[in-house]
């Protein structure tokens, strides 16, 4: 304040200004100075000549902080006056683990990884200090479940024990006691889970520390608990070809947690279809020289049944179907359940089954085809005189066809008869007439199948007409 009396140290926070001047001209040396961040040291209210603020606006200030200017010295001239370095410390330490060696930091504290589900809190070497009396320690289990508590032991007279419910407990300042009787009383805390299973994973505690100022400070114990799983039982199962995946966990019914060896396509479900019939092991691993334990189960898969390949054969010949071994029970699609089925005629043949553990079922397609020429029938002689017998010619052709063409001519090459189906015959007229006796010529042409393909047939001949 030598040169122009501007202030050392302006807090800025709640829409005020604390401000604070260094009365001491350190000279040429370093010189350490402590201010304190309280309303009685020296602080005035938003100018060097303000008013001293009062204990509720200091608070203000220092729970809405918004902002710090230090003041330093910078001329060509001896150094008066003025702040050059400025460290804020606060006379309040909390910390679970004191030298950091358990590997948390920030006053955290990290347990050695507990095979049992129970152990303490806090480290040996856990360090509490406050320029203030502490007037309670609020100690909780977060996400805590209904077999985890927090049990106390002897805690120094200076302290009352309060209990929330078993897994949140308080210690309260009875009066005048020290920060080591807080310690003292924090050590003697044990953590443990009295659930039938444990869950096997990290436990969070967590420390709420109070004074008259308020909250102070929040610290946090990370317990890793694993202790001995279950994989359960070794085992055997046989599932279907062609079944739902399977959810595996469920046939040794361990703990979770596991995984399998080797690896399931559908992560814990077992695809009939996908995963190899074989031995897999349900394993645990161990944690942190905690033991883990290996389940071991045999998979079946049984294998549906085949009836075949769809397949086409020759019309003149007869498919016989025969049931598979290992059915216990089954029925053709007809509803017939005898061991074998005749197949006649084309269509979808299907079979129903089951096995002892499965149900299956399968089906071919059979068609037929021509192997041999139709052995078509032309009579050589017939006579239309109405008297009911050899009234009618045509050609007969016991086979499937696809066009058809007949005709008939007369000895001059007139054309008396046509046809376009092997049902329609020939009553001996022609164009209303009746034709005269003799020998006519007929010719033939007609598209059927042969091996599944069309072939096309010619023929011709000759018949006699009678009277």
């Amino acid at each position: 304040q030598i040169y122009g009396g501007k202030p050392d140290v302006i807090l800025f926070g709640a829409g005020l200004q604390l401000i604070f001047d260094n009365a001491y001209n350190p000279g040429l040396e370093w010189t350490h100075y402590d201010i304190l961040l309280e309303e009685g040291a020296g602080w005035h209210l938003n100018s060097l000549t303000g008013p001293v603020p009062t204990e509720a606006q200091f608070r203000a200030v220092l729970s809405d902080l918004a902002g710090l200017r230090i003041r330093g010295e910078y001329r060509p001239l001896d150094d008066f006056g003025g702040l050059d370095n400025v460290s804020l410390e606060s006379v309040f330490d909390f910390d679970l683990d004191g030298d950091d060696n358990s590997g948390a930091f920030d006053g955290d504290f990290l347990a050695d990884t507990l095979c049992f589900p129970t152990g303490s809190i806090a480290d040996i070497d856990a360090l509490l200090i406050s320029g203030k009396p502490v007037d309670s320690i609020v100690i909780r289990i977060l996400y805590a479940n209904a077999g985890e508590m927090l049990e106390p032991g002897p805690v120094p007279g200076t302290i009352d024990l309060a209990f929330a419910n078993p897994q949140q407990l308080a210690l309260i300042n009875a009066g005048n006691a020290p920060t080591a009787d807080f310690l003292a009383a924090i050590g003697q805390i044990q953590y443990s889970d009295q659930s039938p299973k444990p869950v096997r994973g990290e436990r969070l505690i967590e420390f709420r520390v109070y004074t008259e100022c308020g909250e102070v400070a929040i610290r946090y114990a990370y317990l890793p608990v694993y202790p001995p799983p279950d994989a359960g039982m070794d085992g055997d199962t046989l599932l279907c070809a062609g079944g739902d995946p399977v959810f595996l966990p469920d046939v040794p019914a361990g703990d979770p947690g596991g995984y399998w060896s080797p690896a399931l396509a559908g992560g814990d479900y077992f695809d009939p279809d996908r995963d190899a019939p074989g031995t897999y092991r349900y394993i645990i691993p161990g944690a942190g020289g905690c033991p883990g334990d290996t389940a071991a189960l045999v998979i079946g898969v049984e294998q549906g049944f085949d009836l075949g390949a769809d397949t086409v054969i020759c019309y003149d010949d007869v498919l016989t179907l025969t049931i598979p071994s290992g059915l216990s029970a089954w029925q053709w699609q007809d509803g017939s359940t005898g061991p074998t089925l005749s197949v006649t005629g084309p269509g979808a043949y299907a079979l129903s089954g089951q096995t002892a553990a499965c149900a299956f079922s399968d089906s071919l397609q059979v068609d037929f085809y021509t192997c041999r020429e139709c052995p078509f029938y032309a009579p050589n002689i017939f006579s239309p005189n109405d008297d009911g017998i050899n009234d009618l010619w045509q050609v007969f052709l016991p086979c499937a066809w696809l066009d058809f063409r007949l005709d008939v001519f007369d000895r001059w090459g007139n054309l008396v008869f046509s046809a376009d189906d092997p049902e329609k015959g020939w009553n001996g007229r022609s164009k209303g007439k009746i034709a005269m006796p003799g020998v006519y010529v007929w010719r033939l042409t007609w598209t059927g199948e042969r091996y599944g393909e069309q072939k096309t047939y010619r023929d011709e001949g000759d018949v006699t007409l009678l009277r």
